[in-house]
């Protein structure tokens, strides 16, 4: 059984991002811009207000923007996954068919891993405050699967119609443990960016609360296009790993 490290998995897709920024930039030329618009246009309408639980403008706008966002990711992951494992760069508004069978398959993953969570939380929601315990591991084992699965989606962005959810499975049995050291090591970059974030617009808003709320906007753009991106590598590297016998 070949050894998989966590740290080389994720310094190989560190380094993937890093070392190409130019086609990172045009791979998000369009996206990133679009991405911020909407959320601009969120910041002007304002979030739903609770006191109006019927759907209206906010929620419509939030919904637009998911949708899209999901297509963004998908779109940019399609372009990063090709340019990685086959040297092709396609165009920044890549709208073909691996992105909307990639954009299934994610959601496909989000929802067998989500389901289950939202079951353990709806039982836990009537025990003991003691046993939200179980949380903690439920959550290491989602993350640890949506890894396994996610090894799928470089072969949907590379058109391979015969590589399946079970064929990821089986290829990355008895990396249990890896993978979840693989996630948890991503979780806490992710993190470090977030409360890096959140400490620029504390400082911001101390001068202008309307700058922080566009320095904020500005920032979480550029950081949705490096981990898209980065996450992306993650899993053309696992699939590289698993599926083509590479090594880091």
């Amino acid at each position: 059984m070949r050894t998989l490290s966590p740290i080389k998995a994720i310094s190989h897709a560190l380094r993937s991002v890093i070392t190409y920024p130019a086609v990172a930039i045009r791979i998000g030329l369009f996206w990133i811009p679009l991405l911020f618009a909407l959320g601009v246009l969120e910041m002007w309408i304002g979030a739903p207000s609770p006191q109006v639980p019927q759907p209206g403008l906010p929620h419509l706008i939030q919904f637009i923007s998911a949708v899209i966002g999901i297509v963004a990711v998908s779109s940019m992951a399609v372009s990063w996954h090709r340019f990685v494992l086959r040297d092709e760069l396609g165009p920044p508004t890549r709208l073909d068919s691996y992105v909307w069978r990639y954009a299934g398959n994610f959601l496909l993953i989000v929802l067998m891993v989500a389901a289950p969570m939202l079951l353990i939380g709806v039982a836990l929601a009537f025990m003991q405050t003691a046993a939200s315990v179980i949380l903690i591991p439920a959550g290491l084992l989602a993350g640890a699967t949506v890894y396994r699965l996610s090894i799928k989606l470089p072969a949907v962005a590379l058109g391979k119609s015969d590589f399946s959810f079970r064929d990821a499975w089986k290829v990355s049995e008895g990396y249990f443990w890896q993978l979840l050291g693989v996630f948890l090591l991503n979780t806490a970059m992710l993190l470090g960016a977030v409360l890096l974030l959140l400490a620029i617009i504390s400082g911001v808003s101390l001068a202008s609360p309307l700058a922080a709320q566009v320095v904020a906007l500005i920032l979480s753009a550029a950081i949705q296009l490096f981990y898209t991106l980065f996450n992306a590598s993650v899993f053309t590297s696992l699939y590289g790993f698993f599926v083509e016998r590479r090594e880091f």
